[in-house]
């Protein structure tokens, strides 16, 4: 590592040591300053994995703030905008698209249909929604049908309508789904109501 960057004072870097860093993808350095190309007219972090451009060609900003001030766009790889960079990035695409599915878990949700949603491609929508959620859309969507499975069941619905409510095509499918997801069969609780008749 160059000495330059060897330790990160306390101290306003220069842009020699910012240049270092930059060079070196050094991830200690990221929320201390970016780094604006003019050439295509994007900044990045240090740490970002895209290609070095010409020393000459780039600026050096405090903050993702002032380069946007200046007329840079943030890169759309390292996120600089955004104080977890990609990760958060990818959290944020996550949680847009478990709130899509979550006011309408009854409804198909395939991959193509949260891309397009989300203006993404399918492919690209898939991968960074498994980064940010750590699973696939298909097993989120499961999971949140039978969490609402089971709050359904506990203020006493039908089995059966609970399956047509999450879109299970029966009651049968509905239970082999909650029978993968919970090991046991799905039973409706008792409404009140129902009980003081049963009296």
């Amino acid at each position: 590592m160059s000495s330059a960057i060897a330790s990160i004072p306390t101290a306003r870097a220069g842009p020699a040591v910012m240049w270092a860093a930059f060079l070196a993808r050094d991830r200690r350095w990221d929320g201390r300053f970016v780094a604006a190309v003019r050439t295509t007219g994007i900044f990045c972090r240090p740490s970002c994995t895209c290609r070095k451009p010409l020393r000459r060609n780039v600026r050096f900003f405090r903050s993702p703030a002032a380069a946007a001030r200046a007329g840079f766009r943030p890169c759309k790889r390292c996120r600089p905008e955004l104080r977890g960079g990609a990760s958060e990035a990818d959290r944020r695409l996550a949680g847009r698209a478990l709130a899509l599915m979550r006011r309408a878990p009854g409804e198909a949700w395939p991959i193509a249909r949260l891309a397009r949603a989300l203006a993404m491609s399918p492919s690209s929508f898939a991968r960074h929604f498994r980064t940010g959620a750590g699973t696939t859309p298909a097993r989120s969507l499961a999971a949140i049908r039978m969490r609402r499975a089971g709050e359904m069941l506990k203020r006493g619905d039908r089995v059966l309508d609970v399956a047509l409510e999450l879109g299970f095509g029966s009651g049968s499918a509905f239970a082999r789904a909650w029978r993968r997801h919970r090991g046991d069969a799905p039973r409706r609780r008792a409404r009140p109501s129902d009980r003081r008749r049963s009296a």
